[in-house]
């Protein structure tokens, strides 16, 4: 039985509209996915002034490019070295090369005594850098989050790691922001740090808090049952 003509145009329609809200759904769903940029650092110049960053941007692809340590952005006058993934290895061979990139850094989130430890916390319009010695509780540093400027809305943001110059006088940190919209934003921002312990803004516990933690260790010396 053949189909009569009207009916034909109809399922035509259907069809083509269907075809259009599948289409805008990918485009939506490829969209969120856009607006993400990644950050890791290869390593630092001599003097620590300038770093090579290997960036992956899922709009541009990969690349390196070379930054300045002070202002955590790209130097000037220096482009992206794009490269495929397969010739990664070669492509930071090369530009560690070109650049005079020596010192290849250290990732950690501690000191090198590791006696303390780094972290992140988020209070009002800033990411607190924070650290504890696992006495007490201090403060490093402070990152602005991002703000959309149509819907005011402030990003979430997270300490992802720290890299240091191998003399640990410079950290970089590297602070992930996250922000929903109408697109999925999701980028790594760089900050530096010259890093000095005498410089940690300490937060000195209550004196009744102390007071508790004090006997409450001698009342454990005091024990016969101890963990070891």
């Amino acid at each position: 039985m053949r189909t009569p003509p009207h009916l034909q145009v109809r399922t035509t329609r259907r069809l083509a509209a269907l075809a259009v809200c599948l289409s805008l759904c990918f485009v939506a769903t490829t969209a969120l996915a856009e607006m993400k940029t990644q950050y890791t650092i290869v390593g630092f110049s001599k003097d620590g002034k300038q770093m090579l960053v290997d960036i992956d941007d899922v709009n541009y692809g990969l690349g390196l490019r070379l930054f300045d340590v002070e202002t955590g952005k790209p130097a000037k006058k220096s482009r992206v070295v794009e490269y495929e993934r397969s010739d990664k290895v070669k492509a930071i061979k090369t530009a560690k090369r070109r650049y005079k990139i020596t010192d290849p850094g250290v990732e950690s989130m501690k000191t090198e005594d590791e006696k303390i430890s780094f972290f992140s916390i988020e209070k009002g319009d800033n990411l607190v850098i924070a650290c504890t010695d696992l006495k007490r509780l201090g403060k490093v540093s402070s990152v602005p989050l991002q703000v959309d400027t149509e819907s005011k809305t402030k990003a979430q943001a997270r300490l992802k790691t720290i890299v240091w110059t191998s003399d640990r006088k410079t950290m970089m940190l590297v602070v992930t922001q996250k922000m929903k919209g109408q697109l999925l934003y999701e980028k790594d921002f760089l900050h530096f740090v010259a890093f000095k312990v005498s410089k940690i803004s300490w937060v000195e516990p209550d004196e009744k808090e102390k007071k508790k933690d004090e006997e409450k260790k001698k009342d454990e010396e005091k024990s016969w049952w101890k963990f070891w």
